[in-house]
């Protein structure tokens, strides 16, 4: 019963869903401004973690390294979604607001270096995939160190 269930939930999703695209408007004037404050935000917090893991290192395996790496890169992902904020607010609404593809959108508008960098910063899922990849093995690496702590007499590593 329960599945039947689950998957007249699912097919009623399907049926009735609305598009989500990717790229939203953020509303009225303070949208921006809080979405701009948080990407500052993140951008301390990332710097700041990332200063004490250097500076304090809790350890130097492997899980940290890579939690240290996926910290970087979701610094370069933060980063760069700052500068294509900045980037957009200049640019002609044409381009930034179409709604199509990020190919149609380079090449409607005129072909200046700003529009080009924009273009490039769009692909920030080039530095947020590696990211997550790295955060997901430094989760699954200090899984494996607790495990092996559990197991082991005394409770260390060795």
């Amino acid at each position: 019963m329960k599945k039947h269930a689950f998957l007249l939930g699912c097919i009623c999703l399907l049926c009735w869903s609305t598009p989500a695209w990717a790229v939203q408007a953020h509303g009225e004037a303070e949208g921006p401004v809080v979405h701009l404050m948080t990407h500052f935000l993140l951008f301390v917090a990332l710097l700041l973690l990332l200063y004490v893991l250097h500076v304090r290192p809790p350890d130097t395996g492997l899980s940290w390294r890579s939690l240290k790496l996926s910290l970087l890169f979701f610094l370069l992902w933060d980063m760069d979604h700052i500068f294509i904020h900045w980037v957009a607010g200049g640019m002609y609404a044409d381009i930034k607001d179409s709604g199509a593809s990020l190919v149609g959108d380079y090449f409607v508008g005129p072909r200046t270096v700003l529009n080009f960098l924009y273009y490039l910063g769009r692909f920030d899922h080039l530095l947020c995939v590696p990211a997550l990849w790295f955060f997901t093995s430094a989760l699954r690496d200090f899984c494996k160190v607790i495990e092996r702590r559990q197991h082991s007499p005394g409770g260390q590593v060795s």
